[in-house]
């Protein structure tokens, strides 16, 4: 089934209560019918993460998140092998924010007389109020990289493996800051510690695929043997890099043994990069993008059954 197109027509925003509940239910409904066993594991109270099969006793567990975040005023950036000029892009904004906020602050303060303590007070407010609205209001009505891509191609996994030993979770209230796969990972930490953990986010949109493996997963023969598996074609071509040197920040980083895997585009300035999220301009992803990655995953788990 092309579960990219189905969900990013059907389920685009997965941010409220309600968009997130009517996902699940299409979730378990469409899990089951493949032969799996699903429940929604709710932690903290707040985070409902979708859990399929058993993450226990299965050699691989496959991983996304399923909401979906804000519009930001400027797009989210990536840059998993620069980490410099993503320091500089991704703290551009705070500076030119807290400067504009500071001027703002002297402007108004000066007009009515302020007190300077007065005026520290309402820079504060423009600041913090001008990065949450920026940030943190608007509803994106546009996700289909970020991350309808991920949690499409976990499917698309589970679809072609059924009855393997594998299992799958899509996780809540990553755009919070992982909170979701920090919840399963405290309860779970345990029964977690020699897993790999593969989490797809932002995979849709690009023919370099990347996977940042953290040192405990490259240790792991499950690993060892995805990798061995995972081929190049004449469109694609794939890239493992340590965790170290590089940036990327998604539920993988949650586990011991995590794995993020994403898709870019290179430009010979600045590497490799994946644009456009956090926006409404999130209009691109390719189902090629997912049937690739299902078929290079699959040949690493026929040898892992």
């Amino acid at each position: 089934m092309d579960y990219l197109t189905y969900i990013n027509s059907t389920y685009p925003i997965r941010r409220t209560e309600q968009q997130k509940e009517e996902f699940r239910e299409y979730v378990k409904t469409t899990t089951k019918r493949l032969g799996y066993k699903v429940n929604v594991e709710k932690l903290k109270n707040k985070h409902n993460n979708i859990v399929i099969g058993d993450p226990s006793t299965a050699k691989l567990i496959v991983t996304a998140h399923y909401d979906t975040p804000a519009t930001s005023l400027i797009p989210n950036l990536m840059l998993p092998r620069n980490k410099a000029l993503g320091f500089l892009y991704h703290f551009g904004f705070p500076i030119v924010l807290a400067l504009i906020s500071v001027l703002i602050a002297f402007l108004i303060g000066g007009l009515l007389n302020f007190p300077y303590e007065a005026i520290i007070v309402l820079y504060l407010v423009i600041y913090f109020a001008s990065y949450y609205l920026g940030t943190r209001t608007f509803i994106n009505k546009n996700n289909k990289n970020d991350n309808t891509s991920g949690v499409a191609t976990v499917l698309n996994i589970l679809e072609h493996n059924q009855g393997k030993d594998i299992a799958a979770i899509l996780f809540d209230n990553e755009e919070k800051g992982l909170l979701g796969s920090k919840a399963y990972n405290e309860k779970h930490k345990d029964e977690l510690t020699k897993k790999l953990v593969l989490n797809f986010d932002c995979v849709g949109l690009g023919d370099q695929i990347i996977f940042i493996v953290k040192n405990d997963a490259e240790k792991l023969d499950e690993y060892k043997i995805i990798k061995e598996n995972f081929k190049e074609d004449k469109v694609f071509k794939v890239h493992h890099f340590p965790l170290k040197g590089s940036s990327g920040n998604s539920d993988y980083k949650s586990f011991k043994c995590g794995v993020g895997v994403m898709a870019c585009l290179k430009h010979k300035s600045i590497g490799f990069y994946t644009s456009r999220i956090h926006t409404n301009k999130d209009t691109l992803a390719y189902t090629e993008n997912i049937e690739y990655i299902t078929k290079q995953v699959t040949e690493g788990i026929n040898k892992l059954s």
